[in-house]
């Protein structure tokens, strides 16, 4: 239980610091993120504290300007999906229509069987880069994984007694729905959605990376590993930075989860 909580307070806390710096440095920053400001390839110095990219900008503003941009979308890819997944899994549950059932477990299974990453370059090519184009396909492949989750924890819920008690004490199915079902399954859609921010940070990061995502010069983690990686020998600076932003993202994130998961193992023991 001590364990849990100290992951929790380790990972919040490295959030937000993150946060802060995210809001503060580009506030306070007497640079802007696209601003030329020094020769190219300046090395991290007492001036340009992470030094400046190929361009001369400073990366240090640009690594911390990044910040809500990279968390924002991840939110959003995160948010939109698990609401959609959790609606869609318990109205599936409870559904009496077997050739609905059977079409939408056909269509969860045919999308969870595929790749995530796979599936967001196909969707990609088609609606076009941009965090946008993200978002949406996010929203259109990522709900099945919440759908599943939600589907199977409904069907344990509706065999509960309270529910059965409730139907016999007369309760109308809205407010069942609401006051049982809803509550049951979220948290275990938001437990899983804790693990998920991980992984669609890394994504956003990656598909700029690979120019399927923001585009330059959009202070982005992505698109600023992306334009380091020719100078990486040279200019490490321009894309350490950027990752070591990304990592400790995903590392406090990563805390969080875990100790939520010791939390919840404790409890039950």
């Amino acid at each position: 239980m001590n364990e849990g909580r100290i992951g929790i307070a380790g990972g919040t806390v490295m959030l937000a610091l993150l946060l802060l710096a995210g809001a503060a440095v580009p506030l306070l920053s007497e640079f802007q993120p696209n601003e030329l400001v020094a020769i190219p390839f300046q090395p991290p110095s007492r001036d340009y504290w992470f030094g400046t990219d190929q361009l001369g900008r400073d990366v240090f503003t640009r690594v911390f300007a990044a910040v809500y941009r990279d968390l924002g979308v991840a939110f959003l890819g995160v948010t939109i999906p698990l609401v959609l997944g959790t609606a869609i899994g318990i109205l599936l549950s409870l559904a009496t229509s077997r050739i609905v059932t059977a079409l939408t477990g056909s269509l969860i299974d045919a999308i969870n069987a595929l790749p995530l990453l796979v599936l967001a370059i196909a969707l990609i090519a088609l609606f076009g880069p941009g965090l946008k184009s993200i978002v949406i396909v996010l929203a259109m492949t990522n709900w099945a994984r919440y759908a599943r989750i939600a589907r199977t924890r409904a069907s344990v819920v509706a065999r509960m007694a309270y529910i059965e008690a409730a139907r016999l004490q007369g309760y109308p199915w809205h407010r069942i729905l609401l006051r049982h079902f809803v509550p049951n399954v979220s948290a275990e859609t938001l437990a899983y959605a804790l693990s998920d921010f991980i992984l669609v940070i890394m994504l956003i990061s990656g598909l700029s990376f690979l120019s399927l995502g923001a585009a330059p010069p959009t202070a982005e983690w992505g698109v600023m590993m992306s334009e380091g990686r020719p100078f990486v020998l040279n200019a490490w600076w321009m894309t350490i930075f950027p990752g070591i932003a990304l990592c400790w993202a995903g590392i406090g994130l990563s805390f969080i989860a875990e100790g939520m998961s010791r939390r919840e193992r404790g409890a039950g023991e």
